[in-house]
């Protein structure tokens, strides 16, 4: 009884308002009649809390397996070992999601930007399904769905205009506000940071294995195209698919305009996946493994 209320309670975190839901008369048989305002009056106080579950209800209804938009894992500071290609740098504590952005998730967040705030995301992106990694973008479309996510769930965008303005449209090279607490792409150390395990790591060749094919999506297992997020094996810190699936979106340059990806694709080889493999392209490129992953400064 009320099996997707409670499990999608649990996937944000919020198990504890499950009596405060039944005790209002809420079932499962209603979830995508709730409004916005019911779970205000329920307890729920975030914005996008609030959003994220109606997005789960309605999915719930309609059968589907509403995207992972709650997860982030938390990634304790430290140093990157000397044998990383980026040199033993100093990596603060920051939080970044359990897997890639996925479609289910793209899709929502770009539809309502377009339609509530103007960006220029309109058909932007494809998936092979909800709950896989979202394709075909570029890095400028990254950085403008983090900003919409952001405005979306009441946070403060971090991309900002030269005269302080949230930035939509076009592409350019946004300046950063490090103050804000929106969501963002790590940067490229961050990412490594992460895949390797930060202060739990336990030196895998890949994110959470050595065994390829535990944890790695790649052309040897994943018939050249993406797989469901998730059904690898996790790594240390908990994030699935740093290695294999979509090469995924760094915020650094490598060099001149190129920015940077990481983390290899189910189109690539399995040394393209390992942890310490750097790789760019122009931001204004896209393919069909091309993705990103969100971060956040601040816990979420």
């Amino acid at each position: 009884m009320d099996r997707n209320l409670r499990s999608i309670l649990a996937g944000e975190q919020l198990e504890h308002l499950f009596e405060a839901f039944t005790d209002q008369g809420v079932r499962d048989s209603i979830l995508c009649e709730l409004s916005e305002g019911d779970l205000k009056d329920i307890g729920i106080e975030k914005v996008g809390e609030r959003k994220r579950l109606l997005a789960a209800f309605k999915a719930a209804a309609a059968g589907e397996s509403a995207p992972f938009m709650g997860d982030f894992c938390r990634v304790d500071g430290g140093v990157l070992p000397a044998s990383s290609g980026l040199g033993p740098v100093e990596v603060s504590t920051f939080y970044i999601g359990k897997y890639p952005v996925q479609w289910g998730e793209f899709e929502q967040v770009r539809d309502w930007s377009v339609a509530n705030k103007g960006y220029d995301l309109d058909g932007v992106g494809a998936g092979n399904g909800s709950n896989y990694p979202v394709t075909d973008v570029t890095w400028y479309q990254a950085l403008k769905w983090c900003n919409a996510r952001s405005e979306r769930e009441g946070k403060t965008p971090v991309y900002k205009l030269s005269d302080g303005a949230v930035y939509r449209t076009g592409e350019l090279v946004p300046e950063v506000d490090t103050s804000a607490d929106g969501y963002r792409l790590p940067s490229e150390k961050e990412w490594e940071w992460a895949a390797r395990g930060g202060t739990q790591t336990k030196g895998y060749t890949y994110s959470g294995s050595d065994d390829i094919d535990a944890a790695v999506w790649y052309n040897g297992n994943s018939g050249g195209g993406t797989q469901l997020v998730g059904t690898k094996a996790a790594s240390e810190l908990g994030m699935h698919d740093m290695s294999g699936n979509v090469w995924e979106w760094c915020f650094d340059i490598y060099s001149g305009t190129n920015r940077v990806f990481r983390g290899g694709s189910g189109s690539y080889n399995g040394d393209y996946c390992a942890v310490g493999t750097r790789n760019f392209n122009d931001p204004a490129d896209c393919d069909c493994d091309y993705g990103f992953r969100a971060a956040l400064s601040s816990a979420p």
